[in-house]
């Protein structure tokens, strides 16, 4: 995934874990997709890495051709593995592309002990088809991608810090579907120990006066070096441990 332009912003109605400012041992993982190519997964994990979101999808038009061996291989080598639907809601109703992702995804999205809620992400800002606010489309995909099974409480959403898409959200967060937070900021921190939250300007709902804030994922960078994959991956942090990783994002 890349970040949109400058700290844009998306405050989707949300609840996270409640783990706010990042812990000593942020726990490593990467995202990957078609860019990356072919891994050796077996080097990615012992190289540190204990989980990783595959790109599966994109609107209701791109299935991306290193899903499957991602999520199997990824598996195989002792990786938590999710899945990942980049979202284009200026073009498709929610419904079309929730079907569209979990018929291609859902069957890698089991209680088996070795996946994480999926996620959805976010930087398209064209549009919201069939919804009334993007808001109101997110927490759509959300209901629809979470109907389809009883393994997992809610989506993720990945989207960049900062302010820049603000007025495009409403923070509604009586009544939606939750998803809890995943946000891109190259701010330069150390990704065992920063945290997102450096753009004290944000206006989103998961900040909460740039304290730390609520956080699930912290995408830290996109020009990563990892062994098992050529070139550059994209590296993140998650404030907790591989525990409870498989306790509190596990698909049970």
């Amino acid at each position: 995934m890349k970040t949109s332009a400058k700290c844009i912003l998306a405050g989707i109605a949300a609840t996270t874990l409640a783990l706010a400012s990042a812990q000593a041992n942020n726990l490593f993982g990467i995202d990957v997709s078609s860019y990356q190519g072919s891994i050796n997964w077996g080097s990615v994990h012992s190289c540190g890495a204990q989980y990783a979101f595959a790109k599966a999808t994109e609107g209701n038009y791109y299935q991306d051709a290193y899903f499957h061996g991602n999520m199997n291989n990824g598996k195989a080598a002792g990786m938590q593995m999710g899945a990942y639907h980049f979202a284009r809601p200026d073009l498709n109703c929610p419904s079309t592309e929730a079907n569209y992702f979990w018929n291609f995804a859902g069957g890698y999205i089991t209680a088996d002990g070795k996946s994480i809620f999926p996620m959805v992400d976010f930087e398209v800002f064209n549009g919201h088809a069939c919804a009334n606010n993007y808001t109101a489309w997110f927490n759509a995909w959300s209901s629809d991608v979470k109907a389809k099974t009883s393994h997992f409480l809610h989506p993720v959403i990945y989207c960049s810090a900062g302010t820049g898409a603000c007025d495009l959200i409403e923070y509604d967060l009586p009544g939606g579907i939750y998803l809890s937070a995943w946000i891109a900021n190259y701010n330069g921190e150390n990704l065992y120990t920063g945290q997102p939250w450096t753009c004290c300007t944000c206006c989103n709902a998961w900040v909460q006066g740039c304290a730390g804030g609520n956080w699930t994922y912290w995408q830290v960078s996109s020009t990563g070096s990892m062994c098992g994959i050529s070139g550059n991956t994209d590296f993140d942090a998650y404030p907790a441990t591989l525990s409870q990783l498989i306790s509190w994002q596990g698909v049970h």
